[in-house]
């Protein structure tokens, strides 16, 4: 609690003396919000970290084995260099490839002592259902390192991602509720949130690194995009939203999802990632609709037309998002319509295998346009096509759709109970932020893709769910019969 109101503190004391600087410059609108709104935000921010305390506290009674799982899975995520095709290549293991490893080799341990323990009987479920798809998509990028571009970085690769797919299946084998399973959403909630602090903390200690020209913030050690920044202010925004909105939400926890609403924004809006931020709307118009509550977008949408219509303030927005673009840079994506078209011209040289999953990208296009420090082509479908051909994007594909299908179902679904129904929005929301970047972004098929694979995770667990209630349900009609 004090190291919270101590950071509290220190937030709200950098924005009164910033905003004291320019006062003499302020109309008396302005002015009066900025000294209302100082105070108010110093209340919300104390009974919210109050009730955000008790959240930590709760996570860590319920903490058990699968949550070393996950984190350790999260440092392996954690990128403290940047490494070119040529040093790829020629040194695919250095030191700092030990930290990536080294969590990776003891996540694949601990699942496997408990595999032959039968503590935990995750393999055989690993290859049903929608994990199913997922796994196949898995088993098909190992064996595309048969004709890789780049046959080890294939391999190796593919099965990081297979190992993530294991966790899933190891996690559905021992979360057996709804309330549960809202333990590992919160769980990745906090990973997300924790990248995010630790960020701002990054700016706070190097700011002119860690801010470009344009006051785009990114990470500096270790190195997180602006474009990793933006996905996790969203998620973070439509969760605190979804909490918020949400029929069966406690009204007593409104403070703390306020206050967390307002952090997830303020790090959207410095990102200044437009698709995180077009994947938000999406995601607010699902989870609006599922919840039943389309009013609130309709009365937003009525209010802040006329102000960006008729007032300033939309050719300001369109200023900042255009972030100092041509209109060309703008047209072509910073540079995505280029890396396709090329990477569409090697992949028709290999229609029928692909270039092999996970170096395609990398090696095969990237490498050879001369942009060998990015490590892929910033688009899911893109990635898989040009690595598996359509052996990859059947099962990639069928795993999403199946993901709308079972989440979107349960909308109509009465046998839900309350707890389930709202996580189900909660997770159509954040599989619509998630389907909208894919197309603009990697955030399904490459190590760790958390958000989908909670989603997939819980949309199988409903699916089981009614496979049970189902199959339950069969005798008793017999015994009537």
């Amino acid at each position: 609690m004090l190291f919270a109101f101590v950071g509290l503190g220190f937030v709200l004391s950098l924005l009164a003396y910033y905003a004291s600087a320019d006062f003499e410059r302020l109309n008396p609108l302005q002015a009066v919000l900025l000294v209302v709104g100082i105070p108010a935000a110093v209340a919300l921010g104390a009974f919210g970290l109050r009730q955000g305390v008790r959240h930590f506290a709760e996570l860590r009674a319920n903490w058990t084995w699968w949550h070393w799982l996950l984190f350790l899975l999260f440092v392996s995520t954690l990128v403290f260099r940047i490494r070119d095709v040529a040093a790829a290549t020629s040194e695919p293991v250095d030191a700092w490839a030990l930290l990536r490893l080294g969590p990776e080799a003891i996540v694949a341990g601990i699942l496997i002592k408990r595999l032959i323990s039968h503590r935990t009987e995750w393999l055989r479920p690993m290859f049903k259902g929608l994990v199913g798809a997922l796994a196949v998509y898995g088993v098909v990028c190992a064996v595309s390192s048969s004709w890789s571009v780049y046959a080890a970085w294939t391999l190796y690769k593919s099965l990081e991602f297979l190992l993530d797919v294991a966790v899933l299946s190891a996690i559905l084998c021992t979360v057996e509720t709804a309330v549960g399973f809202r333990q590992v959403f919160n769980f990745i909630y906090c990973l997300y949130a924790l990248e995010l602090g630790w960020t701002w903390v990054n700016a706070a200690i190097w700011p002119s690194e860690a801010l470009d020209e344009l006051g785009r913030l990114s990470g500096i050690w270790p190195v997180t995009a602006s474009n990793s920044i933006g996905i996790a202010s969203a998620i973070v925004c439509i969760v605190a939203l979804a909490r918020l909105v949400g029929r069966s939400s406690e009204k007593s926890e409104r403070s703390w999802y306020a206050v967390v609403l307002a952090f997830g924004t303020v790090s959207l809006i410095a990102s200044q990632t437009r698709n995180s931020m077009a994947g938000l709307v999406f995601g607010i118009a699902l989870l609006l609709w599922y919840e039943r509550r389309k009013w609130i977008g309709f009365v937003t949408v009525g209010l802040t037309a006329p102000l960006l219509l008729l007032t300033s303030l939309g050719p300001r927005i369109a200023t900042y998002l255009a972030r100092d673009q041509t209109q060309s840079q703008i047209e072509g994506m910073s540079s995505r319509m280029d890396w396709w078209t090329f990477a569409w011209q090697q992949f028709m040289h290999h229609p029928l295998t692909g270039l092999g999953a996970y170096a395609a990208g990398k090696f095969a296009v990237l490498g050879k346009m001369g942009v060998g420090t990015a490590s892929q082509m910033h688009s899911d479908w893109m990635e898989v096509l040009a690595g598996t051909s359509f052996w990859g994007v059947v099962p990639f594909a069928v795993a999403l759709i199946g993901c709308w299908w079972f989440l979107g179902m349960s909308y109509w679904d009465d046998s839900l109970e309350p707890n389930e129904r709202q996580l189900a929005g909660e997770a159509l929301a954040i599989l619509g932020i998630v389907t909208l970047r894919s197309f603009f972004n990697v955030e399904m098929s490459w190590h760790a893709p958390f958000l989908f694979l909670v989603v997939l995770g819980y949309a199988e667990f409903l699916r089981r769910r009614k496979r049970d209630r189902a199959m339950a349900a069969v005798p008793v009609i017999a015994l009537q019969s």
